[in-house]
């Protein structure tokens, strides 16, 4: 079984439909961008936006080479298709809203989280189980535990595999006690937490321009990585799985020595397989110098993902078919990124 650990959802109109009559109020807006407007326009850019309570977003890496019904879930059988032409077994579906701020209201919050994941468990339930997910937690109602845990096991039963987490939440940054929690509920539902390139703090992410995308986007999730080792959280959580998507896999090597150094200031014991013992999986990607990092870290925490549905430089929709070829990794290397890691990173059976 080949899973694409990596793919997305761009989210519609539709998306919102799951919402209550009380959380209509809520219900995001598209806005079509004035054709006066001169601005320059990115590749990957719509000529709409997302406004989301007083907040405004625009519609950006979106695929243009996709069908747009496949794309935006309206065809699911031709998305499996296309799965099937690709050598996709299953994907693992991200969102695409969510990677940057949107609220911070707990009840705007929980109105598009419940009304998302229920989506996405439509989408799942319509592709006979191909289409696994991350489900959005609500992280402004975790001073309320139960009410995280009800939304999250309803989205295990679901078709959830994972938790959707970026490296900065709620203006907090990962090692935050506050997340713990959340962790807990986590581990005990059998869910990964996946740390995805994205940003959830307005403060943090308005304040680079949109040319600094790696700090945004990328940076945060090699922080979420040192800090959660160098603070030994996972040994808080022996049986919970994190995942670290989207950011290439290349600084791997020297955020262990990182992690390492401040251990051993500690005066704590570093083993030579600090991501196996932490249960810890990385995406590589086209960009990283793949053998090199075998030799660095070995083949058995790294998974690869399509970022399907998107336009950036992550995206290699055909890199399933290319991985399993290619000869370019050792065959065992590959059935391990492709299959064997992925299936106990999400659970897949």
């Amino acid at each position: 079984m080949k899973i694409d650990a990596d793919a997305h959802v761009i989210e519609t109109p539709r998306t919102w439909d799951y919402m209550t009559e009380d959380e209509q109020v809520f219900r995001p807006q598209i806005f079509v961008r004035d054709p006066s407007d001169r601005a320059p326009y990115r590749s990957n850019q719509r000529n709409e936006y997302w406004k989301v309570g007083d907040h405004f977003q625009t519609k950006t890496n979106v695929s243009r080479e996709l069908p747009e019904e496949v794309r935006d879930m309206e065809d699911i059988n031709g998305r499996l298709a296309h799965m099937d032409e690709t050598g996709v077994d299953v994907q693992v579906l991200f969102p695409t809203l969510f990677l940057r701020p949107v609220t911070h209201e707990h009840d705007r919050e929980m109105a598009l989280v419940r009304s998302y994941n229920r989506w996405l468990a439509d989408i799942w339930r319509d592709s006979g189980g191909r289409l696994c997910w991350v489900a959005l937690p609500p992280v402004c109602s975790l001073v309320d535990p139960g009410i995280v845990r009800e939304e999250l096991a309803f989205c295990k039963d679901n078709g959830a595999c994972g938790v959707f987490m970026r490296g900065f939440e709620a203006e907090r940054f990962t090692n935050d006690r506050y997340f713990f929690p959340l962790f807990k509920i986590a581990e005990e539902l059998d869910l990964a937490i996946c740390y995805h390139a994205g940003n959830n703090s307005f403060d943090n992410h308005d304040s680079f321009n949109r040319d600094l995308g790696v700090m945004i986007f990328k940076f945060p999730v090699m922080g979420a990585f040192l800090y959660l080792l160098g603070d030994e959280i996972p040994k808080r959580f022996p049986g919970l799985r994190w995942a670290f998507v989207e950011a290439s896999a290349n600084w791997v090597p020297y955020m262990l020595n990182e992690a390492h150094m401040r251990l051993q200031a500690k005066g704590v014991p570093v083993s030579d397989t600090l991501l196996t013992d932490n249960n810890f999986y990385i995406t590589t990607q086209k960009s990283d110098q793949l053998n090199w990092l075998l030799e660095a870290i070995g083949d058995d925490n790294l998974i690869v993902g399509t970022d399907y549905g998107h336009n950036d430089a992550s995206v290699e929709i055909e890199v399933i078919q290319r991985m399993s070829s290619d000869g370019s990794i050792p065959a065992a290397s590959a059935q391990k990124i492709l299959e064997t890691n992925p299936r106990k990173l999400y659970a897949i059976a």
